[in-house]
């Protein structure tokens, strides 16, 4: 089976492409960046190097492709504008479909929790109202699915979008708790700690995507809610983390308002689709702060 991946090199690029590797499937690793050293010599791995939204994708030395995994794109940051998220996001979703509609009909797109906006809600489903005009970032995110909806209609075949939750290990609110605690310093949590938001290992995004790549149902643009479906509040998480750690930090709850409220996806359809079962929230956290603190002792 042949699987063209863009954004390869990226966060779950890699550890998607390391996947794919181990299973014996034909890796086409699309990449802006120069290929990491340690993934140049992958087997059945090869590399093309290319920016899709500048320069759009030349197909005719391509094999056979059974099927896309799009998970190029800017993601949120200092420093971006819309420009930049049109361009990074929107432009390059266009430009793969362009090239690969007609060689392939199946498309899976790695969107985003934000095409939901803010809803305050603890069983978030596909049919919730989307809100494109919550950050730039969430606009192009959408307007990206609508590009691939585009497509399907245009095209046929089968467009999966994997609305993925934040990762445990993406650099939020579990990485800020495990800093503060390894250096015994105050943990301030807004809302008095009680707002709860869904998040996920990042492994268990890929072994979703690796399911959905052998997902025969409908041929149709589908979007799919991708997380733990766990409501653990953040003075919890910040407990759980400090018990782990056995760290002095004090959690001062503060009475100012949390820019975000709750956030937990309802994730029976990924379930049922895909077979999907994230494992426990909280024993995720405990493993990937066990980690953290062995990566501090190892220096």
């Amino acid at each position: 089976m042949a699987i063209l991946v863009a954004g390869a090199s990226g966060f779950l690029g890699r550890r998607l492409i390391e996947r794919l590797s181990v299973g014996g499937y034909e890796v086409i690793a699309l990449t802006r960046r120069q290929v990491p050293a340690e993934f140049q010599k992958l087997p059945g791995v090869r590399w093309l190097t290319r920016d899709i939204a500048q320069d759009g994708l030349d197909v005719v030395s391509l094999p056979h492709i059974d099927a896309v995994l799009h998970l190029a794109g800017a993601t949120l940051g200092a420093g971006k504008d819309e420009l930049m998220f049109l361009r990074a996001n929107e432009q390059t979703t266009v430009r793969l479909c362009q090239a690969l509609a007609e060689r392939t009909d199946r498309f899976i797109f790695a969107s985003s929790q934000v095409v939901y906006g803010n809803p305050c809600h603890l069983a978030v489903t596909e049919d919730f109202p989307l809100q494109p005009d919550s950050s730039a970032y969430a606009c192009s995110k959408l307007n990206s699915e609508n590009w691939l909806r585009w497509f399907q209609k245009r095209h046929g075949g089968q467009y999966l979008s994997l609305r993925l939750c934040g990762f445990i290990e993406g650099g939020g609110i579990v990485d800020y708790l495990i800093d503060r605690g390894l250096s015994g310093e105050t943990i301030e949590l807004f809302a008095n700690g009680t707002v709860r938001r869904d998040y996920l290992p990042v492994e268990k995004a890929i072994d979703v995507m690796v399911s959905a790549l052998n997902y025969k149902g409908s041929r149709d643009f589908l979007p799919v809610n991708i997380g733990s479906g766990q409501a653990i509040s953040a003075q919890e998480l910040a407990t759980l983390v400090c018990t782990e750690l056995q760290s002095p930090s004090l959690i001062h709850l503060l009475d100012s308002p949390s820019p975000q409220g709750d956030f937990v996806f309802n994730i029976d359809l990924a379930s049922r689709l895909f077979d999907f079962s994230p494992g426990s929230l909280a024993e995720a956290v405990r493993s990937y702060t066990r980690l953290r603190k062995d990566e501090v002792r190892r220096g």
